[in-house]
């Protein structure tokens, strides 16, 4: 006999809330791959929503004190968690992080630890990034210290906006002078890694380590280097970046996951290569695949933006599936364009993958793509530099959705316009679902309406959450009242 359970959710603040909403799990330890998914330490499948908090430009992190546009402290914690928000994308710089060569900054080092202290107090995962655009500040970008950016005295002229850059001489030597551990800068960065991950190590809520943000190339080589670029370059550069960083980040912090990318231009669909033939297998199970979603006509000319959309997440699937590795994305927006976001964002729901939106404050961001068009770089941006949320931009991003999934064939979908989650799976009852309820979406309450399965009760609701506990398939449909 088929069984319907319907119940109300209170809501405790309207859309400017900023309680934080309580963790209906604990989290003491860390999240883990399995197979093609993140799990928690009760085998629920994991996913994430959140934002980038990318500070590229000196100080290289967000602030405690001071103006709003350069903060991030408790109150932007607890905004995100009433949000529906579950994670962020911390920036490192590695110019911050070892200023002078093989010399750690344990200032730095020490800050960086705060905001993830204060990320995970709030009840945010924090994954890692260690964050370069265009190699670095000698080039308009952000990343590299001055005495890691060896150019070989190539002239440097900018070719125009984010992220034209890339395809400079000066900075494509300065990525195959890195690769190829030139005076043993790739060693150090591997070193100043490390030093991270013995600070975090056993820290329930830090995701992991997302080891090198949109590696590229130097184009001007030929061969292996192309766009997309030939296998060759995969063999000869990033592989053995990660060949030598991932073993190193084990020996110094075997509790979490390594983040690995691909080249810039996956981005936009062009193929993941990584584990596929001629290149050898994948060697590193359990873990992520970070990869991001941006429509980009440099890299794709005459490719419309949904089809680019589409392409980026089925490679990221496969890719997935043939290295036994689980995939996020890491970075998609960058837009106050809310067709895009939406398009993206229901494209993750449809795959069964997290998200991080890039980013939740401008921050000063010398290099992003929206530089160059409508709303300039605060396009980029959730709250703006004046401190005010876009809540046009807000009501497409938080999103009702199953945080923890006690069971598989997971699949779901959200209406921003309805404001209506639906989701089907196949249930275990080693421990609940949860669905997180973003409370100012449901002012007048939700109702949850579980059909199907075996002995399928909502254990307990809390505020912004709802505890589903079931055997055998089972849909639920979540709407406002």
């Amino acid at each position: 006999m088929r069984r319907r359970r319907h119940l109300a959710l209170a809501v405790a603040c309207a859309v400017a809330g900023l309680a934080t909403a309580a963790v209906p799990s604990a989290a003491g330890a860390p999240l883990r791959v399995r197979g093609t998914h993140l799990v928690d330490s009760q085998g629920r499948t994991v996913i994430l929503h959140g934002v980038n908090v990318v500070y590229k430009p000196a100080p290289y992190l967000p602030a405690r004190t001071g103006p709003q546009r350069n903060r991030f402290d408790a109150r932007d914690v607890r905004r995100l968690r009433a949000w529906g928000f579950d994670a962020i994308r911390l920036g490192i710089t590695w110019k911050a992080l070892m200023p002078r060569p093989g010399v750690v900054n344990r200032a730095y080092l020490r800050r960086l630890l705060a905001v993830v202290r204060l990320a995970e107090r709030g009840g945010l995962y924090v994954l890692l990034d260690m964050h370069q655009d265009e190699w670095s500040e000698r080039f308009g970008g952000n990343g590299a210290p001055d005495w890691a950016t060896l150019d070989d005295g190539i002239p440097f002229a900018s070719l125009g906006p984010h992220p034209l850059n890339y395809f400079s001489q000066a900075v494509g030597r300065s990525f195959t002078n890195f690769y190829d551990d030139r005076g043993g800068i790739r060693t150090r960065f591997v070193g100043a890694w490390a030093a991270v991950a013995r600070a975090v190590r056993g820290h329930g809520r830090v995701l992991g380590f997302d080891l090198f943000n949109e590696p590229s190339c130097e184009v001007q080589v030929d061969p292996p280097c192309h766009l997309p670029p030939f296998p060759d370059a995969y063999r000869r550069w990033i592989l053995p970046l990660y060949g030598q960083l991932i073993p190193a980040l084990r020996r110094a912090d075997p509790t979490h996951p390594s983040a690995y990318e691909e080249g810039l231009q996956t981005n936009a669909g062009d193929p993941m290569l990584i584990g596929r033939p001629p290149l050898p297998r994948w060697p590193f199970r359990a873990t992520i695949l970070s990869h991001h979603v941006y429509c980009t006509p440099v890299v794709r000319p005459g490719v419309a933006c949904p089809r680019q959309e589409r392409d980026a997440f089925a490679q990221a699937g496969a890719a997935a599936r043939r290295n036994r590795v689980a995939p996020l994305v890491t970075e998609f927006g960058a837009t106050d364009d809310l067709a895009t976001l939406r398009r993206v964002a229901d494209l993750a729901d449809a795959a069964g993958e997290g998200w991080l939106y890039w980013q939740y404050k401008t921050y000063g961001d010398p290099t992003t793509s929206a530089s160059s068009g409508p709303g300039g770089a605060d396009a980029e941006s959730l709250v703006d530099v004046s401190g005010h949320v876009k809540a046009a931009k807000l009501a497409v991003l938080s999103r009702a959705f199953p945080e923890r999934i006690s069971g598989s064939a997971a699949h779901w979908s959200y209406d921003d316009r309805t404001r209506q989650l639906r989701l089907r799976y196949v249930a275990s009852r080693r421990a609940e679902t949860v669905l997180v309820l973003p409370r100012a979406l449901y002012p007048d309450g939700a109702g949850v309406e579980v059909l199907g399965g075996r002995g399928e009760t909502i254990t307990d609701v809390r505020s912004g959450f709802a505890l589903i506990s079931a055997t055998g398939r089972v849909s639920v449909r979540v709407a406002p009242r």
